[in-house]
């Protein structure tokens, strides 16, 4: 079925509710782990839970625009923090749990939540008393230390039934509150009033309906796969979860499950096509339809490792981001044929293309900073009014990133222009290179930055993974790149490395990597 053209979601607010009345028992969340730990949670029990803590923060004073943070690893628990929140009348916002406590505590004073959730593996973050906005820290998963409180005390004696929102005397504001991944810099509070039709019309023809078994690769403390994932809930599928990711265990899963569609940065899907063979096809995984390119571009490579792979599951790619939501979409029969595309502009989406003269883009091949315009963009950076006017040309929003158009109308993306290099006075975009190492079979991934340089003011710099079991060496790889790039594009240096960092979105950790580089 065409994603295009499938019936919306409908109304967040009420869905859970309405699918635990229709289908009370069956499978809402299974977290099914490695060492043999099964919980399966059916609608009824997960929309009880929802109601439980929904009442409580109700009872506490918790209402309309009130925020709430949570911080873990995947489990049952999140997905009901998320929809409580939501009942009470309120939001959350998940925080990276991968972030130091000073980088978690600076996103909680901009965001000024009233209550923290957290899990026990990250409690000794959130002293309450280093927290001035917060009422209360509740622990799950974990015992609460002193000044904290554990979720089921928290929820003792509170109803299961559906909640009445209550107004809230603190002054705050309903807007959505997203914080981005921190590629390059760190996080940035993006405000936005929700999705808009035509994205959540995609979205719910991509996880083709209420039938779905969608299974989370990645972390749900960002934006994509728990979009995706509560998604999936809300039109009445089941999600399968990883409490931490694992490329065999997820090959397990989707067999057991039938999983029919996930969401999946290049991260995890590199390290789940490195399988051996011979691992890979014990496992029927004929069931999965639909994955999601997303979070980050799949280099060629990585699609043609995917295709061969799971040869009757269709690759659909979705390029935005946390302020633009989604602005091209890739469709699987032009995977293949386009190489290096993300797509033509998605249902709804207008884009331009603007040089480096402030002029429109009308011919093809030339790069522009993209700009979109749709009614799912973002409003504003919280508490950086001048960051988000710069970011605006009339009613077009940009990110920074540089890009591309066919005479089709396909678009690809160059780099995000803060990561372009200038060599020579030639520009350079770190992820042509690096599409162009990624295609080596000995290579596993790449990342490449700018490093200064007497001569030529900034030289590139390759950072590369070997795969498994290769010998790449120096030379050959520098050979490969000059058969590929132009002079200027090949790596004035380069270095083997066992692994690269990562963002908790699967994004390559840029500001990371060049810091360890240039000290």
């Amino acid at each position: 079925m065409d994603p295009m053209t499938m019936a919306p979601i409908g109304d967040a607010l009420d869905r859970l509710a309405v699918n635990a009345a229709a289908t009370p028992e069956k499978p809402a969340v299974i977290d099914d782990r490695p060492d043999g730990t099964l919980r399966v949670v059916s609608f009824r029990e997960l929309n009880e839970m929802v109601n439980r803590i929904a009442n409580a923060l109700v009872e506490t004073g918790f209402g309309s625009g009130e925020r709430l943070v949570w911080a873990g690893r995947n489990c049952v628990e999140v997905f009901a923090i998320q929809h409580a929140a939501r009942k009470a009348g309120g939001f959350s916002i998940s925080l990276n749990h991968r972030l130091t406590k000073n980088e978690v505590h600076s996103i909680v004073r901009v965001a000024e939540p009233t209550f923290v959730w957290t899990a026990g593996d990250f409690r000794e973050f959130f002293v309450k008393d280093e927290l001035p906005s917060v009422r209360d820290v509740v622990v799950f998963d974990g015992d609460a230390l002193s000044g904290q409180i554990s979720l089921q005390t928290f929820i003792a004696g509170s109803s299961v039934d559906e909640p009445r929102p209550r107004r809230s005397s603190r002054k705050g504001f309903d807007p959505i509150l997203i914080f981005t991944s921190g590629t390059t810099g760190l996080p940035k509070g993006v405000i936005r009033y929700g999705l808009g039709e035509s994205e959540i019309e995609l979205q719910t023809g991509l996880l083709g309906g209420g039938d779905g078994v969608f299974i989370v690769t990645g972390s749900l403390s960002h934006g994509g796969p728990n979009g995706m994932a509560n998604n999936s809930l809300l039109i009445g599928g089941t999600v399968v979860l990883q409490h931490q990711f694992d490329a065999a265990d997820w090959l397990r899963l989707v067999e057991k499950y039938r999983v029919t569609n996930s969401y999946s940065a290049p991260f995890a899907v590199r390290h789940i096509c490195a399988v051996p063979e011979s691992e890979r096809q014990r496992r029927d995984t004929g069931s999965l339809k639909t994955m999601i390119a997303a979070a980050a571009q799949w280099p060629h490579s990585l699609k043609e490792a995917f295709v061969a792979a799971f040869p009757r599951c269709d690759l659909w790619e979705l390029y935005g981001s946390s302020e633009l939501a989604t602005v091209t979409v890739h469709a699987p029969q032009d995977q293949l044929r386009k190489p290096g595309s993300c797509g033509r502009a998605a249902p709804g989406v207008e884009i331009l293309l603007v040089d480096d003269d402030d002029q429109v883009v009308t011919e093809p091949g030339r790069p522009g900073v993209l700009y979109a315009k749709s009614d799912s963009i973002y409003r504003s950076y919280l508490g950086d009014d001048e960051a988000y006017a710069r970011s605006l040309r009339g009613d077009f929003a940009t990110v920074g990133d540089v890009a591309t158009f066919d005479h089709e109308g396909f678009y690809t993306i160059c780099d995000r222009k803060k990561d372009m290099l200038i060599s020579g006075g030639a520009n350079i975009y770190p992820k042509e290179i690096e599409n162009v190492l990624e295609s080596h079979p000995g290579v596993f991934e790449s990342a490449v930055i700018g490093l200064p340089d007497e001569e030529w003011g900034e030289r590139p710099h390759a950072l590369i993974v070997r795969n498994t079991g290769s010998e790449l060496g120096e030379d050959e790889i520098l050979s490969y790149c000059r058969g590929h790039l132009a002079g200027y594009k090949v790596p004035g240096s380069l270095e083997f490395v066992s692994e690269l960092p990562h963002t908790v979105s699967g994004k390559l950790a840029k500001r990371e990597i060049a810091a360890r580089v240039r000290s």
